[in-house]
C-alpha cells in the first residue's frame, strides 16, 4: 500500500502513525544511550583507595619482606610508584583531617576550608563535583570523621562507615562491590574508598592476626627508646599508646597488629579488584593507592604517631591502569597533587584555584619532577624543608629550639644529625633560607 502525505486518501490509520513514531523515538533514544555508553567507555574508570595511617614501607613489593600484601604487590608490579609522596602536614594532632581536606580540594595546608564547616566556601572546588561535571558517576565509602564531610556529601552516593572494628575493611569492600555490580555503566565511575584502616585500634580477623608472631618482627633501623629531645608534641594521644621508654617487645607487638590490619585491608582490596574484573572493567580502570600519611609505629625515633616530620610519615603512592607504564619516581610530590592528576586522567578541566600539580607527565616519562623542593609543617612547633638529597627540620618547643640536618642519600633512616657539623654549615644555611621562602610562599601564619 502507498502511504502518501497526511491528508491524502491513501494515508495510514492514525494508530499506525503513532506506533511508528514511538518506534522511531525509541530507536533515537537507544542510539543516544549507545552514544553515552561509548563516551563513558572512552574514559577510564578511576578507583582511588586512601588508607588511614599506612606508612610507605608496609607493602612487600616495596621492600618489606615481613608483611604479606599480595594484592598491593600485584598493583605495584603492573603500575608506577612514587617514593617521596608527602602529606604537607597539619595544625592539629588529627593529621588525617587536613590531609584528606587538602586532597579533596587540591589546596595547600593554610588555604583549605574549615573541614568542620557544613557549607563549602565560594571559590573552593571539590574533587567529586569536578568529576561529576566530567561525566563521572561518583561514589565515596569511608570514615565520616577527621575528613571533609562537605566533600563526602558532594558524591552521587556517599556511604560513611562509623566506628572502627575488625570488620571495617570488609564493610568497605562490600559497599564498593555492591556499587560496581549495580552501576549501569552508562557513565564511567570515580570511586573513592577511604576507610579508617589501619588506624588504631588495630583490629583484624584472626586469620590475619595469625600471620604475624610479634617475636619474629624486625624493629625499624631507627628504633629508639625515646626521642632525643622535646619536639613539641611528645604527649599527644598517639604517643601515649605505648609505654616510655619504648621496649623492643612492645614495639614488635604493635607492628604485628599493624601488619595484620594492613594484610586484611589488602585482602579486601583484592575482592574489589575481582569485582572490577568480573564486570569487565579492570582493563579500563586506573587504580590509585595511597594513605593520608604514615606514622612512627614501632618506635621510629622513639615515637609512635604521625605528629612529626620524619620520613616515616610518608605514605605509599601507587598508580596503575591503562596507559600507565611500570616504573617508579623519587620526585617530591604532595598528596594534594592527586586532585590535578585525577582530573587529567579523567579529561576534566583542572580548576584555576587548585594548587596541586598533575603527576601525569612523570607517569608518562615526559618530566622528572614537579617541584625542586618540598615543605611541611606540624602545628607551631615543627617545620621541614627538603630537596632531592638534603633535609632540614626546625623545632620550637615552647621556645626551646632544635635543628636537624640529614643527608637522605647516605642516611635514609635519619640517624646522623649533621646540623652542628662545621662541614655542612653551607647546606644548613641554604636549606634555612629555602625554609623561610617556603613559609612565605605557602602563607604560614605562625611566628615560628
Amino acid at each position: 500500500m502507498f502511504y502518501g502525505p497526511p491528508g491524502c486518501a491513501s494515508a495510514p490509520p492514525r494508530g499506525i502513525v503513532v506506533s511508528r513514531c514511538l518506534k522511531l523515538l525509541l530507536f533515537i533514544a537507544a542510539l543516544a544511550n549507545l552514544a553515552r555508553a561509548a563516551e563513558g567507555a572512552s574514559k577510564p574508570h578511576i578507583l582511588f583507595i586512601l588508607a588511614d595511617d599506612q606508612r610507605w614501607d608496609t607493602i612487600a613489593a616495596l621492600g618489606n619482606a615481613q608483611i604479606k600484601t599480595p594484592n598491593l604487590d600485584a598493583l605495584v608490579a603492573r603500575g608506577f610508584h612514587f617514593t617521596n609522596a608527602y602529606c604537607m602536614g597539619s595544625m592539629i594532632p588529627a593529621v588525617c583531617q587536613p590531609s584528606r581536606t587538602m586532597l579533596l580540594t587540591g589546596r595547600s595546608l593554610w588555604r583549605i576550608p574549615d573541614p568542620r564547616a557544613k557549607a563549602v566556601p565560594p571559590g573552593v572546588s571539590l574533587l567529586p563535583r569536578v568529576m561529576a561535571a566530567a561525566g563521572y558517576k561518583t561514589f565515596h565509602c569511608g570514615k565520616p570523621g577527621n575528613s571533609y564531610p562537605a566533600a563526602h556529601a558532594a558524591f552521587d552516593k556517599n556511604v560513611e562507615l562509623a566506628g572502627r572494628t575488625a570488620a571495617t575493611a570488609t564493610e568497605m569492600a562490600d559497599q564498593a562491590i555492591r556499587f560496581i555490580r549495580e552501576h549501569d555503566a552508562a557513565k564511567p565511575v570515580f570511586m573513592y574508598l577511604a576507610p579508617s584502616v589501619p588506624h588504631d585500634p588495630r583490629l583484624a580477623p584472626e586469620r590475619f592476626k595469625s600471620l604475624y608472631r610479634a617475636s619474629d618482627i624486625a624493629l625499624p633501623k631507627n628504633f629508639m627508646p625515646r626521642h632525643p629531645f622535646d619536639n613539641g608534641e611528645l604527649d599527644v594521644r598517639d604517643e601515649l599508646l605505648a609505654e616510655r621508654p619504648r621496649t623492643p617487645e612492645e614495639m614488635r607487638q604493635h607492628l604485628a597488629d599493624y601488619y595484620a590490619t594492613i594484610s586484611h585491608l589488602d585482602d579486601e582490596i583484592g575482592r574489589v579488584m575481582s569485582a572490577l574484573s568480573e564486570r569487565g572493567w579492570l582493563e579500563n580502570t586506573v587504580v590509585i593507592f595511597s594513605s593520608d600519611q604514615g606514622l612512627a609505629v614501632g618506635g621510629c625515633h622513639g615515637l609512635m604517631g604521625k605528629q612529626n616530620l620524619y620520613e616515616h610519615v610518608k605514605p605509599p603512592l601507587v598508580i596503575a591502569g591503562p596507559g600507565i607504564p611500570r616504573g617508579e619516581s623519587d620526585a617530591l610530590v604532595y598528596l594534594f597533587d592527586l586532585f590535578s592528576t585525577v582530573c587529567q586522567l579523567a579529561g576534566a578541566t583542572i580548576p584555576a584555584e587548585v594548587e596541586g600539580h598533575s603527576l601525569l607527565g612523570i607517569l608518562r616519562g615526559e618530566q622528572k619532577s614537579v617541584r625542586p623542593s618540598l615543605f611541611a609543617a606540624y602545628r607551631g612547633c615543627q617545620r621541614m624543608i627538603r630537596d632531592q638529597r638534603w633535609k632540614l627540620i626546625a623545632y620550637n618547643a615552647s621556645g626551646v629550639r632544635n635543628v636537624q640536618l640529614f643527608d637522605l642519600e647516605n642516611d635514609p633512616d635519619e640517624l646522623a644529625n649533621l646540623a652542628l657539623d662545621a662541614r655542612y654549615m653551607a647546606e644548613r644555611g641554604r636549606l634555612g633560607r629555602m625554609l623561610v621562602e617556603a613559609r612565605r610562599a605557602f602563607g604560614d601564619p605562625i611566628d615560628f
